[in-house]
């Protein structure tokens, strides 16, 4: 192959071993692991009730995520009409039962 032929995102690694390689990619990612945010559990919640983008926001997950842990019921959910809502208690629950797993 030719410098033509790849990608405007390829990198071409040379003069280095495969082992030295995933050791690099295995501290980036430890670095990145480390510096990643978790959801904190609030101590004191205020019952306020929120839409589903919102507490998947919290919760840091897709909504189909949210909606599959509702189904699951690892989250509680209040269905007003049509809709579905979620209060901080719940979040709060749902975050000590995935953090317990």
């Amino acid at each position: 192959m030719d410098a033509n032929s790849f990608s405007p995102n390829a990198i071409l690694i040379q003069g280095t071993t495969i082992n030295d390689l995933e050791s690099m990619i295995s501290h980036l990612l430890d670095i990145k692991l480390a510096n990643a945010s978790t959801p904190k559990v609030d101590e004191n919640p205020k019952d306020r009730l929120y839409k589903r983008k919102v507490a998947a926001e919290k919760l840091q997950i897709s909504l189909v995520t949210l909606d599959k842990w509702t189904k699951q019921g690892i989250i509680a959910a209040r269905k007003i009409g049509s809709r579905m809502y979620y209060t901080d208690s719940d979040i709060n629950n749902a975050l000590k039962k995935v953090s317990k797993v």
